[in-house]
């Protein structure tokens, strides 16, 4: 890293940590990267990450700070920062302010409601590796183009035969498309018809809970536990429950027991 990248991603950072309701956490990805949060109508939602070198040396010069009061530390700042009025709502003449920022739905990241919110053993409702193996899943659906577009394609303009959801040339995808492709094949080989359609619903397409259940006439409440076995599977297919698995080395052999050499034939 630069040490103009490093100067940019501290600004960066700062000025993160200084708006109302944002913080960080350790990522659940595993990445060794402080994962950026932004809460917004209770809503926790992704801001980004910085470089876990950033927030030691910010905290070294007192900056920044985690706390040790929760459950899962979180990084602010070690004091607050004057932050910058923001310029007054302009009015109409009837005296009446413009309208409000839209509402959000608090639920519009199923697999970070299900993180954060606790069930009735006061323990997250899906595990930290649960939660990681969803998101890692959605980052290859993205990064895949499987997702819909959202704003204007200015490509399309260009070149009219892209004009869909996603490159329809194979050939003419990136590689790291067609690498993200190839994850979610096999992830969703492993996952199987019917668990695979609900990951990509859920982690992908960000449907609720209670959609899932409607759309596929499920009984209430089910959607999340055949959820969990779906998340559980991408866990294994992805390694991160290793952690937890024990080790296959059970024990030592003394010095001499094992033979250095074949038996001497007698």
């Amino acid at each position: 890293m630069t040490a103009g990248t490093e100067r940019n991603e501290r600004a960066r950072l700062l000025q993160h940590l200084a708006e109302a309701g944002c913080y960080g956490l350790v990522s659940p990805l595993g990445c060794g990267r402080i994962a950026l949060y932004r809460t917004v109508n209770g809503t926790s939602l992704g801001a980004g990450y910085v470089a876990a070198e950033t927030v030691q040396a910010a905290e070294a010069e007192g900056l920044v700070a985690w706390s040790k009061d929760a459950k899962v530390a979180r990084l602010g700042l070690a004091t607050p920062m004057p932050m910058p009025k923001a310029p007054a709502m302009e009015k109409t003449r009837s005296g009446v302010s413009k309208s409000p920022a839209p509402a959000m739905d608090d639920r519009e990241s199923p697999l970070l409601w299900l993180y954060r919110r606790p069930g009735k053993d006061g323990r997250p409702q899906i595990s930290s590796e649960e939660f990681a193996a969803g998101e890692r899943f959605r980052a290859d659906i993205t990064l895949a183009g499987m997702l819909p577009r959202t704003t204007m394609n200015w490509d399309a303009a260009l070149t009219p035969e892209q004009a869909g959801m996603g490159p329809r040339d194979v050939a003419g995808s990136s590689d790291t498309a067609l690498a993200a492709r190839q994850r979610v094949r096999l992830a969703c080989d492993r996952l199987g018809p019917e668990l695979s359609g609900l990951a990509i619903d859920i982690c992908g397409f960000l449907k609720g809970l209670d959609l899932v259940e409607r759309e596929r006439r499920w009984p209430p409440r089910s959607a999340k536990v055949v959820l969990r076995v779906a998340l559980a599977a991408l866990a294994t297919h992805y390694g991160l429950d290793r952690r937890a698995r024990p080790s296959g080395l059970r024990s030592w052999q003394a010095d001499g027991a094992r033979p250095s050499e074949f038996p001497i034939a007698g």
